[in-house]
C-alpha cells in the first residue's frame, strides 16, 4: 500500500511537471512587402498587394491548444496600410490580428503611424488598445488584436485565441501561417505609404492540459 501510494504521487508530479507547455516557432520566407498596386482605389479593403506569407513548422503538440500569440518585428511608413491574419494549418481556423487600422470606411487609408521594432499581439497584455495607439510611430510592445478596420466599427478589441482554443494536435501540428497585405499605394497624398517589411515573426502555442486550466487540484 506504502510503494502503491508514493507511486501515485511520483506519477501525480511527473503529470503536473509536463503539462505546462508553451512552444514557441520560428518564422519562415520573412522579407518585403510587396505594394498595393497603383491607381484607384488607392488605399482600402479593395486595393490589396501580392501577400508576404510568413511560415511556422509548427509540429511536437500533444494536447489541444489553449491559446496563441504571435511576435512580429516590423518595419511599415504606413500602418494603416497593413493587413495581417494568422491561420493554422491548411488555413483554417483563421483569424485577423489587425488590418486597416484607423479606418471605419472600405476606401479609408487610415492611420499613418510608423512601425518599426517588435509587435506582440496577445490576449493577455495589459498595454492593450492597437488602435488607441495613435502615435507618430507606434510604440513596440504588446497588445490586444482587434477587429478589422474598412468597416465601421472596426479596431474593437479581441481575443486572438478563440478561433485556434481546442484545436486537436492532429490539427494543430503542420504549417500555421502569418499572411501580410499592403493596402495603401505610394502617392504623393501619402507621402511613404506602402513601404515595409516583416524581419522576423515568432508563434507561440499555449497547450498547457485543461485540466490545470480549470483548477483541478489533487484531494489531501
Amino acid at each position: 500500500m506504502r510503494s502503491t501510494a508514493v507511486l501515485a504521487l511520483l506519477g501525480f508530479g511527473l503529470l503536473a511537471s509536463s503539462s505546462v507547455s508553451a512552444d514557441s516557432f520560428n518564422g519562415t520566407n520573412t522579407g518585403a512587402i510587396p505594394d498595393a498596386p497603383a491607381g484607384s482605389p488607392s488605399c482600402g479593403v479593395n486595393n490589396l498587394g501580392q501577400p508576404r506569407v510568413v511560415s511556422f513548422d509548427v509540429n511536437g503538440l500533444l494536447v489541444p491548444v489553449v491559446a496563441v500569440s504571435v511576435s512580429m518585428n516590423l518595419n511599415h511608413t504606413w500602418r494603416g496600410d497593413l493587413v495581417v491574419k494568422l491561420a493554422a494549418p491548411g488555413g483554417t481556423p483563421s483569424k485577423i490580428v489587425f488590418s486597416h487600422t484607423g479606418s471605419n470606411v472600405p476606401g479609408g487609408c487610415g492611420h499613418n503611424g510608423i512601425l518599426n521594432g517588435l509587435y506582440t499581439f496577445e490576449d493577455t497584455s495589459t498595454a492593450g488598445d492597437w488602435w488607441g495607439a495613435a502615435f507618430s510611430t507606434v510604440p513596440p510592445g504588446s497588445y490586444h488584436a482587434s477587429t478589422p478596420g474598412g468597416q465601421n466599427p472596426g479596431g474593437e478589441e479581441v481575443q486572438l485565441s478563440t478561433e485556434f482554443r481546442n484545436l486537436a494536435p492532429e490539427l494543430a501540428n503542420g504549417t500555421w501561417t502569418l499572411t501580410f497585405w499592403d493596402a495603401g499605394d505610394p502617392t504623393p497624398g501619402q507621402p511613404g505609404s506602402g513601404t515595409g517589411s516583416v524581419n522576423a515573426a515568432t508563434l507561440i502555442i499555449d497547450q498547457t492540459d485543461q485540466i490545470f486550466e480549470d483548477d483541478f487540484e489533487p484531494a489531501t
